[in-house]
């Protein structure tokens, strides 16, 4: 199926947001990173509004496809999966979960933690945007 606009926009938002925190991330150590306030603020806003471009393209997906509601953002990463959209959910459900840590306990999210996220996770959203084009031309 073809996706509209909306979610062809979001992507592509998505993939704006990635690349500038990869260029912003790709030379900060862990040291920088935990002493940087702002930098962490940065990163932690970065991860939850990926993650939440994500979770509105999949809802808008299965809406589109008539295969929902579903009850949580990580049943709507599976149903994408159980739908033939992404080959696996687990690295989304991930990220939905680093969303839910942020939002939920962000008074004790470890830096190492969310540095781990942001430096080898970020290109799972990358990874989430190549599945929805490739289903879209599909």
């Amino acid at each position: 199926m073809k996706y509209n606009g909306v979610i062809q926009k979001k992507l592509s938002m998505l993939d704006d947001h990635i690349r500038r925190v990869q260029r912003r991330m790709s030379s900060v150590t862990i040291e920088e990173f935990r002493d940087d306030w702002v930098l962490r603020a940065m990163a932690e806003r970065m991860v939850q509004v990926c993650a939440e471009i994500m979770i509105d393209v999949a809802e808008r997906i299965i809406s589109l496809e008539q295969a929902g509601p579903v009850e949580s953002a990580a049943a709507a990463i599976v149903k994408l999966h159980d739908l033939g959209v992404l080959a696996s959910p687990d690295p989304y459900r991930a990220m939905v979960r680093m969303r839910n840590l942020i939002v939920h306990e962000y008074d004790s999210i470890a830096p190492a933690i969310l540095y781990d996220a942001v430096t080898q996770h970020t290109a799972d959203f990358l990874s989430f945007k190549a599945e929805i084009d490739a289903a879209s031309d599909g």
